[in-house]
């Protein structure tokens, strides 16, 4: 059963997410930054619904503020996984529909209690003033697709330690925090569900981990994975 998304509150879109104010001239930013509200959506951990109206596909769709989600896609219970998190923009309503030849089956579910920001066609319409804002979330867009190129580089390599090493730094490049420690990744990653994003099975992804935590590459603390060396210096182990 799909859990419950709660909405209510306007938050200031570029404050959220600094970022997409790239670009705006500095006698611009402030008024693009009040231009830039947008209601907040809450998702709590669960399976979600997205098929449901929603007042953002008029617009730009969901940005995700906080939280991770997971897109699943598959047939006959063969599954690839999408992890998706802050930063990322989403229309999750969007499918082939009708025109696809090879149904495919698609679920979602929030890990991580997630906020989105509503991008709807009001947003749009206040933002349109500023088109700096427009490009940087079409290159959100752009960016999720080149995203699922590189993780489709993953999973064609041979060794399974290799493919979550590759992972791992790609989810430290979008996610990662630098500390004294190395970069850390704060996500609720499950042996099955890193099982599912590089493509093998869960117990031989629990012993590829076991084998980075005993070279010092991966330590692992609850939902914190810290990422240790030079993402280059593992790949070039036979």
């Amino acid at each position: 059963m799909s859990a419950p998304a709660h909405s209510g509150d306007i938050i200031s879109v570029l404050d959220a997410d600094p970022d997409l104010a790239e670009g705006v001239p500095p006698d611009q930013a402030e008024a693009a930054r009040r231009a830039g509200r947008a209601r907040l959506q809450r998702l709590p951990t669960g399976a979600w619904d997205p098929s449901k109206p929603s007042a953002g596909r008029e617009g730009f769709g969901l940005l995700v503020v906080s939280g991770f989600l997971v897109r699943r896609v598959g047939r006959e219970g063969h599954f690839g996984a999408e992890i998706l998190g802050p930063g990322d923009l989403l229309r999750p309503w969007q499918t082939p529909g009708r025109i696809a030849s090879t149904p495919f089956e698609s679920s979602w579910q929030t890990i991580a209690a997630a906020e989105l920001a509503v991008l709807d066609r009001d947003f749009a319409e206040r933002v349109s003033a500023y088109p700096q804002i427009a490009v940087r979330l079409v290159d959100r867009a752009m960016l999720r697709s080149r995203h699922l190129a590189m993780e489709l580089a993953v999973i064609q390599q041979r060794r399974v330690e290799q493919r979550l090493r590759m992972l791992f730094w790609l989810l430290a490049d979008r996610w990662g925090r630098v500390t004294a420690q190395g970069v850390r990744v704060t996500a609720p990653l499950t042996h099955a569900l890193l099982a599912e994003l590089v493509a093998a099975r869960r117990p031989t992804v629990s012993a590829a981990l076991a084998g980075l935590a005993e070279a010092g590459e991966l330590n692992r603390v609850g939902d914190e994975w810290t990422l240790r060396g030079i993402p280059a210096e593992g790949s070039k182990r036979p």
